[in-house]
């Protein structure tokens, strides 16, 4: 790993897209900065990042656009020509195309012999069947993938969706402590109400409210960066540790979402991992791993 104490990472040092991600992680923790203050340093600079876009940017991996790439270098304390390095290194490696890129693809107006496109000469009705069937898959798509509404739902986690177990209140199994967590249990009789408010693009507040306690957000314990942070409530500040970026998947549950804090960009899921689906299962931060346990879905509760 980088030495960043002699300095900020060279982005030319990347070969893949995966490694030049790398290089942005290692130049915000040079930044010494939390993806809030980046928000923030970018808005003054008269950039937009919003904390949710980096927590997602920097866990994927695949190259950024050049304007991201540009606000997130300024943000992190690096000037006009540094930030210009790393668009340029972005472009260089965006050049292959082996590697991804959130990169809009440019129009196609010629056909280079070899590549997989579709056919320039085809029957006019056929072209219209194709349209027409492509536009329902991205009607369904978008159904399936629209983030929900403010209001009162029911999370379930989608390992123990066919054991009716919803993120609920509870207690530390171990017994070092008594103070509430959220865990899975019984959804019939759950406490507390559980509400959806929305701060962001696919960001909220997950919302208790307990009939003795009254409201308070889930938070990640001590806004913590690594694994293994349990989940419980908090007065609700919106700060960075309460936000949740919803995102959307089809596996291994259609209709799900993964639940990313925005101050780290991992994930939430279940802490003996989808092996565990007793009650009382708590939920904690950990590392993004695509299974059951990291997807949640979502109930709406009437009246």
């Amino acid at each position: 790993m980088e030495d960043l104490r002699a300095g900020p990472p060279r982005p030319e040092d990347a070969t893949t897209a995966a490694e030049f991600i790398t290089a942005m992680k290692q130049l915000r923790l040079w930044s010494g900065l939390t993806f809030r203050q980046l928000e923030g340093k970018a808005q003054a600079a008269g950039d937009v990042l919003p904390s949710s876009t980096t927590a997602t940017m920097l866990g994927r991996a695949t190259l950024p656009r050049e304007q991201l790439v540009t606000a997130f270098a300024r943000a992190c304390g690096l000037g006009d020509e540094e930030a210009e390095r790393w668009v340029a290194a972005r472009r260089r490696l965006a050049m292959d195309p082996a590697e991804p890129s959130d990169e809009p693809a440019e129009p196609v107006e010629s056909v280079a012999p070899g590549r997989n496109w579709w056919p320039l000469v085809a029957g006019v009705a056929v072209i219209a069947a194709l349209a027409a069937t492509v536009a329902a898959l991205v009607t369904r798509s978008d159904a399936l993938e629209k983030p929900p509404p403010d209001g009162r739902y029911l999370l379930r986690p989608a390992h123990v969706a066919d054991r009716d177990l919803c993120v609920g209140e509870g207690q530390e199994r171990n017994k070092r402590t008594t103070r509430p967590l959220a865990v899975q249990r019984a959804c019939e009789g759950l406490v507390p109400d559980t509400y959806l408010e929305s701060v962001g693009e696919g960001v909220y507040l997950v919302k208790w409210r307990h009939p003795v306690e009254g409201w308070g957000c889930l938070s990640v314990d001590g806004a913590f960066l690594g694994d293994e942070a349990l989940i419980a409530p908090e007065d609700c500040t919106g700060a960075a540790h309460q936000r949740f970026l919803f995102e959307p998947v089809s596996t291994p549950k259609p209709r799900g979402f993964v639940l990313r804090p925005v101050h780290s960009g991992k994930c939430v899921g279940v802490l003996g991992g989808p092996a565990d689906v007793e009650p009382g299962a708590e939920l904690m931060q950990t590392g993004c791993s695509g299974k059951a346990d990291q997807e949640f879905l979502i109930e709406p509760v009437r009246g």
